[in-house]
């Protein structure tokens, strides 16, 4: 029988079994990983090129590039692309951010030749067609318009602005005259730079065979893309602004967004580990004590969090929320509140505990399977970095103290280094009246 009175035991863990991955050169000298594994005869396949807004001559043309290359190729058009991948069930993504640009193809194995060979088209020889790019810009027109009426969008615009400085490809200095200023030419100019064979790498991930890393080959193995020029290393220094409050005013405003934080050691750096574990600790998940004060005790939001945000030339702290008018004032206050407790007081060994289990959960999570394993991949594989890294995220988990993590917070979360940004309805609160 089965006890049901006593819980199971709890284990600790010491260390994590990686699926490691296989490494090999296409025959241009794409670099490519493999992680060979799954139940189902499926695959999924990142394309990853250094094209984000770092790279960009001026603002929307890297987003834009990308999500644009599904829009007519050389040999198919837009509704052949989208008619190819629905009927082998297939799917294509695309994205950028602020330092790549990808393209992620997932498919069944018996449809993978015929599945890359219209990927490598879209890949290597979009066209960007007048028609089409007229009509997704003036759609993207209307999206921006009503995004930027929402004061979370506001407050995470200016909140990047004020981190970053707002010259750097970092921010989001996006507007609306901007959609006007683009044409045709800006996209096949930044295509041509960088999405070619010398600025791709290559994540493959599910049950692949011999034979389908051939098919790789076959379709981006060749000479075609490789491109006759090197691509420019940019640098770009951090501006934060010299006013540590920012307020956007919203008169229709019902609720007011807040951003708090501040610039921030990355992956790269060995304070970063003890971070992370801060930030949880103080909004990383539904026990936090953000959630636990400003949700749950004083029922300001729905909800509030923080994190670290990292990228590669840079991280960020962000704490974040969405609350009533009237309660900003009060639920500034929790935050600040929430911060300076972990200033002066050490956490507790049994919060400490439930923190240290819940992020040991959460990094095995990230390798549960071949795909989530495939993301923890492409993390290293874009931070330059080892699966040391998270070796080293487990051994700073197991031993950091509250002491440690104080003083981590003494360090990075003082007050007067904090940016403030809120965007909503002006309301006072009632001590200043």
């Amino acid at each position: 029988m089965i006890n049901r009175i006593s819980g199971p035991e709890i284990a600790n863990i010491d260390t994590i079994e990686y699926l490691l991955p296989e490494r090999w050169k296409l025959d241009n000298g794409i670099q490519v990983w493999g992680l060979n594994g799954g139940s189902q005869e499926l695959v999924k396949i990142d394309f990853i090129f250094e094209a984000g807004t770092w790279y960009q001559p001026f603002n929307l043309v890297a987003g834009l590039t990308n999500a644009f290359m599904n829009q007519g190729s050389k040999s198919y058009s837009a509704q052949t692309i989208a008619e190819i991948f629905d009927s082998k069930g297939a799917y294509l993504n695309l994205s950028a951010d602020q330092q790549f640009g990808s393209l992620t193809v997932f498919t069944l194995n018996k449809y993978l030749d015929e599945i890359l060979e219209v990927a490598a088209n879209v890949i290597k020889h979009p066209v960007f067609p007048k028609k089409e790019l007229s009509a997704q810009i003036a759609k993207k027109k209307q999206q921006f318009i009503i995004e930027n009426n929402k004061v979370k969008v506001l407050a995470q615009k200016t909140f990047s602005q004020v981190v970053f400085g707002e010259a750097h490809p970092y921010a989001n200095t996006n507007s609306f005259p901007d959609y006007d200023k683009l044409k045709r030419e800006h996209f096949i100019d930044f295509h041509q730079k960088y999405y070619t064979a010398n600025n791709c790498r290559i994540i493959v991930a599910g049950l692949y065979t011999p034979e389908m890393k051939n098919s790789l080959n076959k379709h981006f193995g060749g000479t075609d893309w490789l491109a006759d020029h090197e691509i420019k290393q940019l640098n770009f220094e951090f501006s934060p602004s010299n006013k540590p409050v920012h307020f956007i005013e919203k008169d229709d405003a019902l609720q007011s967004a807040i951003r708090i934080g501040r610039l921030m050691p990355n992956r790269n750096h060995p304070d970063y580990y003890g971070l992370t574990i801060l930030s949880t600790v103080l909004g990383g998940y539904f026990g936090s004590r953000l959630m636990s004060n400003v949700r749950e005790d004083k029922g300001y939001t729905y909800g509030i969090g923080s994190g670290i945000f990292s990228l590669k030339n840079a991280a960020f702290l962000s704490i974040s929320t969405e609350v009533g008018v009237a309660f900003c004032h009060p639920a500034l206050k929790e935050i600040y509140f929430e911060i300076e407790r972990l200033q002066n007081e050490p956490i507790g060994d049994e919060e400490l505990r439930l923190v240290k289990n819940y992020l040991m959960g959460e990094t095995i999570r990230s390798f549960d399977g071949v795909f989530a394993s495939s993301q923890s991949l492409r993390t290293l594989i874009e931070s330059d970095l080892e699966y040391s890294h998270y070796d080293g995220f487990l051994e700073v988990l197991k031993r950091i103290t509250p002491n440690d993590l104080m003083s981590l917070a003494q360090q990075y979360f003082n007050k007067n280094d904090l940016f403030e940004v809120v965007a909503g309805k002006a309301i006072f609160p009632k001590e200043s009246l």
